[in-house]
């Protein structure tokens, strides 16, 4: 039972994830001049506007909004059934998020030189994910593929 909730909690954290993503989403939109409560030296600004913010002028926070949703779809699964292959697919998704908030924290650093406090909340959210995952999953027995 213990499992379950670990795995629930694995749902909350995607679903908060969502919701980081949307409020950047949105403070983009709002083009230059963004009002987002962040670091005296303004690091979401510099962070949100710079020209690592998007991709093929798609912003980050699209992308990461995706990947949450994607990953809430595989964790909401692994509540009600027990299968290998979500799990892979779970533990697959939290470790791309790992590397992929690794490069962006390159960026946000060497690049642009400075942070952004709720990007490191997507980062806080991620590795939670991990943690509670290997917890979960840890001692199950085999399952079927």
């Amino acid at each position: 039972m213990k499992n379950k909730y670990l795995k629930y909690s694995l749902v909350i954290l995607s679903v908060i994830g969502m919701l980081l993503s949307v409020y950047l989403w949105n403070v983009q939109l709002q083009g230059e001049g963004l009002s987002i409560p962040c670091t005296t030296d303004g690091g979401c600004e510099l962070v949100l506007t710079s020209k690592w913010s998007k991709i093929f002028g798609v912003p980050m926070s699209v992308f990461g909004f995706f990947y949450y949703a994607f990953m809430a779809l595989l964790t909401f699964q692994m509540v009600f059934i027990k299968n290998k292959l979500i799990e892979k697919l779970t533990l697959l998704g939290i470790v791309w998020g790992i590397v992929f908030s690794v490069y962006l924290r390159y960026l946000e650093f060497v690049k642009i030189g400075t942070h952004c406090i709720w990007c490191w909340g997507s980062v806080m959210v991620i590795l939670l994910m991990a943690i509670i995952f290997s917890i979960a999953t840890n001692g199950e027995k085999d399952t079927k593929i």
